[in-house]
């Protein structure tokens, strides 16, 4: 196995704790129950994937979450449940990257979504530190901006043919084993980060 030389990390449940079951509460406090029918963290409705994949703006996301649901929801009742997904940044695994990247190319490649970058963007700076989110990357990629999204193996080498890696000397950090398994396919070293593992305990066994 070849030393590792470039990271690219996830985001959600690896830099940043995710909840579904909270998300779930919310959308059911304002009428829609049983909303994991309709997006899970492997399974989703076309509309969430739209969204993820920037193929549809935050209006359109709003008109279909009401069609979806067959509620007069306003934007701000569903960009609240919405966002109930998510919890905080794991500082500590911050602090490890922001003490390890001048060591390594570091890189991050989330799906994600405009409403939740605006979100967790904006905390970084008022809960987290005093430099922007984006500084901590070479180069952050979002499913949203890439219009594609994991565990597409095709987004992985897109990623690698734009920044020149090496898959072999880049390891892939992230929680869910879909991802884990397409990013291996295209030859990264991976490592799957499960419950109660963090970035700056388990990390050091690949470097």
């Amino acid at each position: 196995m070849a030393a590792v030389k470039n990271l690219i990390f996830d985001l959600g449940n690896v830099l940043y704790d995710i909840d579904f079951k909270l998300m779930n509460q919310a959308f059911a406090s304002i009428g829609i129950q049983g909303f994991d029918q309709h997006f899970t963290l492997n399974k989703s409705h076309q509309l969430f994937l739209d969204l993820e994949m920037g193929l549809i703006n935050e209006p359109a996301f709003y008109d279909g979450v009401r069609a979806l649901a067959n509620l007069p929801l306003t934007d701000a009742q569903i960009k609240f449940a919405w966002n109930a997904l998510l919890v905080g940044f794991r500082k500590n695994s911050i602090q490890w990257i922001k003490d390890n990247n001048n060591k390594f190319p570091t890189f991050l490649y989330s799906n994600t979504n405009q409403i939740h970058h605006d979100h967790f963007i904006v905390e970084f700076e008022k809960k987290v530190a005093n430099y922007p989110f984006v500084s901590l990357f070479k180069t952050p990629y979002y499913s949203h901006e890439m219009h594609m999204r994991k565990p597409d193996p095709a987004s992985f080498t897109f990623l690698l043919e734009k920044e020149g890696l090496i898959p072999g000397e880049t390891i892939f950090i992230d929680d869910n084993e879909p991802n884990i398994i397409a990013a291996a396919s295209v030859g990264l070293q991976v490592l799957h980060l499960k419950e109660g593992m963090t970035v700056e305990t388990d990390i050091a066994a690949y470097l």
